[in-house]
């Protein structure tokens, strides 16, 4: 295809997953990253390495330090146990699928950009309301409705891992040669991932069920 991609890049292993199937894909290819409140310094490095090694041809960053989580949201600390419906609760942002692909809709439409790239999956939307499929083909329908340059080809919001599991991504991430050691998912401050959270408990998960140990995190 020979259309630019702008895709959506948090630093963990479905975004840096999407980032290496548009390479394939498109002649140009960006990326956007968000730095909401509380944000972990090491999934922001992660997100630039990932775009350096990936050789994009821009990296966006957003200040976005009104944006909260949950767990963030007036000091409240709840619901940030072990188990994965609680981290899921804690690291909820109210319309963030809104806001984020309506900030790299503005973009895509000055740079020319056809597709925006998103990583929501199989498991997102048992959770994330605003990562299911239904949610998206309404936002594409506004996009599309509200794009004035767009020259009737409007930019539409594309995601490669829909319906995917998380051992599925892994082996695309692997044929794709995305450099997984660099990505990072863990919800935890630290030097290394903990592996406790329940990010990195569903990646640890998959890679074992595929007989094979997650080299971005240090195993016990």
């Amino acid at each position: 295809m020979g259309d630019k991609a702008l895709v959506l890049l948090s630093g963990g292993l479905d975004s840096a997953t999407c980032l290496y199937w548009a390479k394939r894909k498109f002649s140009d290819v960006y990326a956007i990253t968000f730095n909401y409140h509380g944000r972990l310094r090491s999934e922001k490095r992660a997100a630039e390495k990932l775009a350096k090694a990936a050789g994009v041809a821009e990296l966006i960053q957003i200040e976005l330090p009104f944006v909260k989580e949950l767990s963030d949201f007036h000091g409240i600390k709840l619901m940030t146990g072990n188990g994965d419906g609680e981290g899921l609760w804690s690291s909820y942002v109210p319309a963030r699928n809104m806001m984020f692909y309506s900030i790299a809709a503005h973009h895509a439409e000055f740079l020319g950009v056809r597709w925006l790239v998103g990583g929501h999956n199989r498991h997102d939307v048992k959770f994330f309301k605003d990562s299911s499929k239904d949610y998206i083909e309404k936002m594409n329908f506004l996009l599309k409705r509200g794009c004035l340059l767009c020259n009737g080809r409007a930019y539409k919001i594309v995601l490669p891992l829909a319906g995917m599991r998380r051992s599925e991504i892994i082996k695309l991430a692997m044929r794709l040669d995305t450099p997984v050691e660099l990505t990072w998912s863990c919800h935890r401050k630290g030097r290394r991932q903990c592996g406790k959270c329940y990010a990195c408990k569903q990646r640890l998960r998959a890679f074992t069920s595929l007989g094979m140990s997650d080299p971005a995190i240090r195993q016990a």
